[in-house]
């Protein structure tokens, strides 16, 4: 039997009002289990090396990299990344190079398309022991410790997280398409006027970050409160309102890159416009430490990414009537070990 979850994982429901008869399986014929790894980068290279040896394609070994980055290893994924390019955008014309840019072409065209495998992920959301996991990856804070084994390991049987530490999602492609379900609610929201990307355009054709951050406060100030109130997701609507508001502006011609990790205290933004990477951090107001810490942190992602600016948005939990949008507003500049913090606290 092929399955998500070892076999002694399931219960016998007997009435409609006693979920389970016990912890046994009903399956007594188990002799042994075996959980099917991701495949290691070893693994995807002989696997791309069979294609050339039929066809004469070469994939590099930096589209290899690529490939398996964005795969993270997920057999299927790792599939239908390789025959997205090879089939679909190529058309079978085996004299073609493989290059950089058509693995990204295939990764954006995956992720919009949504097949089967992919459009799964979208029922797995609001499981109850999935959606605590995805909102700690999402807010950069630890999982609840009640139940927290058990949902971890269910979600690493399902293929959502990778195995070890920092919890996160298993791949990029997973990470986006789980990010742009729970953000569509956002994106629709949003008014055309305000997220026309033209207006968030220097003279010279970059991107004014400023200009969008600065649109993003007023749009926050008026809609926050309301809109996260009735999201289901609202641990992590902070953070997912914004996301959805520079989706919707960066999509007029650049992408948006997202580290997160359970525990991390943060979430990590890059964007990518034309020759520009505009790095910006989120973090929630927890305590005295918070806005320190993620200034720091900042500073050291940025030496990590060999960028010299930064941008740091500083969310707010408490509600306008605990402390009013007057005091919580506000755009300052940090210097730290020569790195420029632009923070925008809201």
């Amino acid at each position: 039997m092929v399955g998500l979850r070892d076999i002694r994982d399931f219960r016998t429901r007997a009435r409609a009002d006693n979920p389970s008869i016990g912890s046994g399986s009903p399956f007594n014929i188990k002799a042994e289990s075996f959980f099917l790894p991701v495949f290691s980068k070893e693994e995807v290279r002989g696997l791309l090396n069979q294609h050339t040896h039929d066809t004469g394609q070469v994939f590099s070994e930096e589209v290899l990299e690529k490939l398996y980055a964005y795969s993270g290893g997920q057999p299927w994924l790792t599939n239908a990344l390789a025959n997205e390019v090879v089939s679909k955008i190529l058309k079978n014309d085996y004299s073609q190079e493989i290059t950089l840019d058509l693995i990204e072409l295939a990764k954006e065209r995956l992720i919009e398309q949504r097949q089967t495998h992919l459009d799964s992920l979208a029922d797995k959301i609001d499981d109850p022991r999935v959606r605590p996991i995805i909102m700690s990856i999402i807010t950069g804070d630890s999982p609840a410790f009640d139940g927290a084994d058990d949902a971890i390991r269910y979600c690493r049987d399902l293929g959502i997280i990778s195995t070890g530490n920092p919890i996160q999602f298993a791949n990029p492609i997973y990470r986006e398409i789980i990010t742009r379900i729970l953000t569509i609610g956002f994106s629709i929201g949003i008014n055309q006027d305000i997220a026309q990307t033209s207006w968030y355009l220097n003279t010279d054709g970059t991107l004014n970050m400023d200009k969008l951050l600065d649109a993003f406060t007023k749009f926050y100030q008026r809609n926050a409160e309301s809109w996260i109130d009735r999201y289901q997701y609202k641990e992590a609507g902070h953070q997912l309102m914004l996301m959805a508001f520079l989706q919707r502006v960066i999509n007029g011609g650049g992408r948006i890159e997202r580290e997160m990790a359970a525990g991390n205290g943060r979430t990590d933004l890059v964007v990518f416009w034309k020759e520009q990477v505009i790095t910006i951090e989120i973090k929630m107001h927890h305590d005295k430490w918070s806005e320190p810490e993620g200034i720091e942190q900042l500073a050291r992602y940025l030496d990590r990414l060999g960028q010299k600016t930064g941008y740091m948005v500083f969310l707010e939990k408490k509600s306008a009537v605990e402390l009013s949008w007057e005091d919580r507003i506000r755009r300052e500049v940090h210097i730290v070990d020569n790195k420029e913090i632009i923070l925008y606290a809201m």
